[in-house]
């Protein structure tokens, strides 16, 4: 089993970007995630042909993945 925590946002065109963390820090409180997305969007660093790709944050999850091999041959 995997999680992956997904930082999501908006860009300025109303389009849904997201940061994918691998192996992040369980159980984070909300406003943690929050604030610190927050940062990410005030430093306003993430721009392609003038579109904002982080203009505003649009929520975080974590993402829970189970792989259950039925075989594998090497």
């Amino acid at each position: 089993m995997t999680t992956k925590l997904e930082l999501r946002f908006k860009t300025s065109e109303g389009k849904s970007k997201m940061i994918g963390v691998s192996q992040p820090v369980l159980n984070l409180d909300s406003a943690v995630v929050e604030a610190a997305m927050k940062t990410i969007v005030d430093q306003n660093m993430f721009k392609k042909e003038d579109v904002n790709l982080l203009e505003s944050i649009k929520g975080a999850r974590y993402v829970t993945r189970t792989v259950d091999d039925l075989f594998e041959i090497e």
